[in-house]
């Protein structure tokens, strides 16, 4: 019994720490890129988690439909390579009084 406790603890800390590398892996720094660049990058993928500061990232996304139901958007604003705030796409985000 303890060697199975042990096996699949095992195995969850190495998916946790799978799944944190890819998380990490996949963000790219605003601030590498030039403000078309991110733009362009998002309206490929749709979706695009940037690292926007030390620590700080969010999701981005070119439209509604990459929201989930019930989501509105609202303008981003990101630091680039060659801006200090460029409009990038759209955050989504969930309104109460629109429920």
């Amino acid at each position: 019994m303890k060697k199975l406790v042990l096996a699949l603890s095992l195995i969850a800390v190495t998916a946790v720490a799978s799944g944190a590398q890819a998380m990490t892996t996949n963000r790219i720094n605003s601030q590498d890129l030039t403000a078309s660049q991110v733009k362009e990058l998002i309206q490929k993928q749709g979706s695009v988690i940037l690292s926007t500061g030390a620590g700080q990232y969010d999701r981005y996304v070119a439209n509604s439909a990459q929201c989930s139901f019930g989501a509105d958007t609202m303008p981003a604003f990101v630091p680039t390579a060659d801006s200090n705030a460029a409009f990038v796409g759209y955050t989504c985000f969930f309104d109460p009084d629109n429920s």
